[in-house]
């Protein structure tokens, strides 16, 4: 697969290293715009405290001390962990904020190879996930209250895209900030033709309007709490009544008091996993929650709004394309267990800047993998059905320095093969090849 250079040429090398990919010209640039570089003859540079930290991490290590000599390594030159420990502040976080953002990504990104013919220009997936963070740190990153304690966390906002796995951004955010506040961001990403999965935290009526008016598509569960009425009659509409006739709903029908027309999609669910979320329901803490019986009634239907016409996808369809964001639940874990992103916290930090950094710089680290790893081993990924995402997260990390340095990716890949196999299963399929059974 061909791949561009930060400076705009296509490579020949199809094993071009990881480190090729950080253009000093724009880290440099990035390095003075923040703030992080004042001088040329500055001792830690951009690139090697991003490198350094990726080889520490992968070592399953995260102290200053740690990451000084991996720099030292890189540099050629002693760089104390005091020289690290200074470097904690703002203008390093803003630095790495630029490097994960825009500019950055487009010299990292390598579109997809894959030509099928989509009915969706592009597949996204919008989701958060939470950090929890040393309690050091609570009064800067606020969590909830545990057990009369208050709690210090963080939240990552994604927005994934499927169709070419990569990454529109990954925004860091307080955890006080919740999914519906949060449900513009994603907006200015969509163009026509394009496929927005979400999450139940994230629906508003009005973005759902704006994703519309842009010619994109949506495909969201309905909140209990949200009714839906029939376009004619403006009645509201018995779902428990109509179902139990019908076993299943699929129409156009006005959302909530605004009257918002959109398609609804209710399909029954298996026996298991009604079971499953029916003990979830009843374990619930939070006695604001309505769980009447007609609640517990709807929890064995997936009950899901959309935008895309009946002409377009069958009820069937919906279904299967909705439950492709399970898969960025899995990105998700993948980085806490694949990446250590939760077991290499620094506990009893008081530095909230150093929280700042660590997170950008594993953003950064996960974006490697999930943009330029991964496509870089597509076609070879997609032969490999039996191959697992999680499994192949903890690879990257864990032969990180290898993979920084290899010029034949063929030990690799061997390696690979016997490290991120599923254990014992053949039956499974990866997710370039289930994009390819849903997609088309």
């Amino acid at each position: 697969m061909k791949t561009k250079s930060p400076t705009g040429n296509k490579s020949r090398n199809k094993d071009r290293k990881i480190s090729d990919f950080f253009s000093t010209k724009i880290l440099n640039r990035l390095a003075i715009k923040s703030g992080f570089k004042k001088r040329s003859n500055s001792k830690i540079s951009a690139k090697n405290l991003i490198l350094g930290f990726m080889m520490m991490v992968s070592k399953k290590k995260n102290t200053y001390e740690c990451w000084s000599q991996e720099i030292s390594l890189l540099s050629g030159s002693v760089i104390s962990r005091q020289a690290v420990e200074e470097r904690m502040r703002p203008e390093t976080t803003a630095m790495l904020k630029l490097t994960l953002g825009e500019e950055f990504k487009k010299s990292l990104h390598t579109r997809a190879t894959q030509q099928v013919q989509r009915k969706f220009k592009h597949i996204k997936l919008e989701d958060s996930t939470v950090l929890n963070l040393p309690e050091e740190l609570s009064s800067v990153f606020s969590g909830n209250v545990s057990g009369g304690k208050k709690k210090s966390q963080a939240k990552i906002h994604a927005l994934y895209d499927f169709t070419e796995n990569a990454f529109d951004f990954m925004n860091l955010h307080s955890f006080t900030r919740n999914d519906q506040s949060l449900s513009m961001d994603s907006i200015r990403y969509l163009s026509q033709g394009d496929l927005l999965l979400r999450d139940m935290g994230f629906p508003v009526l009005d973005v759902l309007d704006e994703i519309e008016t842009r010619g994109a598509y949506f495909i969201s569960p309905k909140s209990f709490q949200t009714n839906v009425y029939d376009p004619e009659t403006k009645e509201k509409i018995d779902l428990i009544k109509v179902l139990s006739k019908r076993g299943f709903f699929d129409d156009e029908v006005l959302v909530s008091k605004k009257h918002k027309k959109m398609r609804l999609v209710i399909l029954p669910l298996p026996s298991e996993l009604v079971a499953q979320r029916k003990r979830k329901a009843s374990c619930d803490r939070d006695k604001r929650l309505n769980h009447s019986s007609e609640y517990y009634n709807l929890l064995g239907y997936s009950i899901l709004i959309t935008n895309v016409p009946q002409t377009m996808c069958s009820a069937e369809e919906i279904s299967k394309l909705y439950g492709l964001r399970w898969q960025i639940e899995i990105i998700f874990k993948s980085w806490k267990s694949g990446f250590y992103l939760v077991k290499l916290a620094p506990s009893k930090c008081d530095n909230p800047e150093r929280i700042y950094c660590m997170i950008y710089l594993w953003l950064i680290f996960i974006m490697l993998f999930h943009t330029l790893w991964i496509n870089h081993n597509q076609a070879y990924l997609r032969k490999k059905a039996n191959l697992s995402i999680l499994k192949l997260a903890s690879f990257f990390s864990d032969y990180f320095p290898l993979i920084l340095i290899e010029k034949n990716a063929t030990k690799i890949r061997k390696l690979m093969l016997l490290k991120c196999r599923y254990d014992k299963r053949n039956d499974r399929i990866n997710l370039m090849q289930k994009y390819e059974k849903i997609a088309v």
